[in-house]
């Protein structure tokens, strides 16, 4: 077996990668690198018994020698017989409508096309030619844009469904193996040329470097990403223990965290456990950014509660009290209800899965069927109240504007939305939380408190005994 095949092998052999029964899609462009990729793959697939789907991109960016390449590689591919995806995507289309680079836009289309190809064939890796060289672009590409350690780390050899079999292999290594098998390739002319920055960095900053100080700077930038991949590797794993220490609760689409002990971390490590939560509900870091970690230890660490901030891809950062919250932005907000409830009722439901039963006794045959009229907990879903304080029937509906309150034991009334403030319910439960009342008197907050003015008293002639079920408090 050749050497470059074999420690292909033994990379896929340690790596749980390319086993049998598998579907590897493999970008193919034409050049040395794909081409080398597409052979050595094509000689385990002999051994290991995987299968192998080419896609080829065509970004109409060169003409007549973009569709020459795309010719090579179906010819190739045919005479191998390999499957093989073709798509013609307008690049530079994109990148004006989406206002960012070519290098930029085809890097999202060709990754995009290579994840279609991968849903339609059921596929389990997507099989890319980055080498050593290009990890070094990319970890220098990576320092000149102001990088974190992550981003200094370079690119991973399997990064969810991609793999890179050749990144920690020389380019070298890839022409030798490709002079060894009389292999043909493209040449990609704008390669040569220095109008992106990657190809600035491979043809004039690297070598000037090498000639100036006879450093390797591939080799350094290699050697100093290992390093750091050490130190970024135990802060990953030092920092998933700290979320699960400060995480309150952790659903799809919103994750909430405790607010203090968020603070109480470095902030090294609080920007850590701020990217895991950031990841867990978009499925990636990305688009999450140094200025947007910096936003939210500003609301953090702001006294008062209900602060908020709008981060890239939907995400929204705000506090409640002791909270921090991190989820997907709300969509709509809680429609206004107002429900009659007749009584006597039984079970009848209201709204979601919100029930209620309400019956009305007098003070004596309450006492006969049930012993006494004890005070509930304010926290019970069962509760009494003197029937004759409510003179125009009862209703459920969420607060109104200017809602006025006489928490049971208090002093005087208060403003609802001071009451919601003193028990530090949030914001976002405010609209949804049901009330019941007394035409506009509020009767009692349901799960939470009941109304001075309404509780039996050694002067009540008739109770209303209520009960909810169906709702969390």
């Amino acid at each position: 077996m050749d050497k470059l095949v074999e420690k292909v092998r033994l990379w896929a052999e340690k790596n749980k990668a390319l086993q049998s029964g598998t579907v590897v899609v493999t970008g193919v462009s034409g050049g040395a690198d794909s081409v080398c990729l597409l052979h050595v793959l094509k000689q385990l697939a002999k051994e290991i018994s995987f299968s192998i789907t080419a896609v080829h991109v065509n970004h109409m960016l060169r003409g007549c020698e973009a569709d020459k390449d795309e010719s090579f590689v179906s010819a190739l591919c045919d005479e191998w017989e390999i499957p093989i995806r073709i798509f013609r995507e307008d690049v530079k289309a994109l990148s004006e409508k989406e206002r960012i680079s070519i290098e930029e836009a085809g890097r999202l289309v060709r990754y995009d096309c290579f994840q279609r190809v991968l849903q339609e064939t059921c596929g389990n890796h997507i099989a890319v030619a980055h080498h050593a060289q290009d990890q070094a672009e990319t970890i220098f590409l990576n320092l000149l844009r102001g990088s974190g350690l992550d981003g200094l780390c370079g690119m991973e050899q399997i990064q969810g469904h991609i793999i890179r079999p050749f990144l920690t292999m020389n380019k070298d290594e890839i022409y030798e193996y490709i002079e060894r098998n009389g292999l043909l390739y493209r040449t990609d002319s704008s390669n040569l040329e220095n109008s992106y920055a990657r190809n600035t960095i491979r043809n004039s900053v690297f070598p000037q470097i090498k000639k100036e100080t006879g450093i390797s700077i591939v080799s350094s930038l290699l050697r100093a990403s290992q390093l750091l991949r050490t130190d970024r590797d135990y802060l990953s794993q030092m920092a998933l223990s700290c979320f699960d220490k400060i995480k309150i609760s952790e659903e799809s689409e919103t994750i909430i965290l405790n607010r203090k002990e968020f603070l109480d971390l470095h902030q090294a490590m609080a920007a850590r456990v701020l990217r895991i939560a950031w990841g867990k509900i978009t499925g990636s870091t990305k688009g999450l950014e140094a200025k947007h970690v910096e936003m939210t230890f500003g609301i953090a660490r702001k006294k008062n509660s209900g602060k908020s901030i709008d981060m890239p891809g939907g995400i929204r950062v705000k506090t409640d009290y002791n909270r921090l919250i991190i989820s997907k932005k709300e969509t709509s907000t809680a429609l206004p209800f107002n429900i009659d409830v007749h009584i006597p009722c039984i079970d009848e439901p209201v709204l979601d899965k919100l029930r209620i039963t309400a019956i009305a006794y007098s003070k004596e045959e309450y006492i006969k069927a049930f012993g006494d009229t004890s005070k509930q907990p304010e926290k019970s879903l069962v509760q009494l109240f003197d029937y004759n304080k409510i003179k125009r029937g009862i209703n459920i509906r969420n607060r109104l504007p200017g809602d006025v309150f006489f928490p049971f034991g208090s002093p005087g009334k208060k403003k609802l939305k001071d009451f919601f403030i003193d028990e530090k319910i949030s914001k976002d439960k405010r609209d949804e939380l049901p009330l019941l009342v007394d035409g506009e008197g509020i009767i009692w907050v349901i799960g939470k408190r009941t109304a001075e003015d309404y509780k039996i008293s050694k002067d009540t002639e008739a109770i209303i005994y209520v009960k909810i079920t169906g709702i969390n408090i």
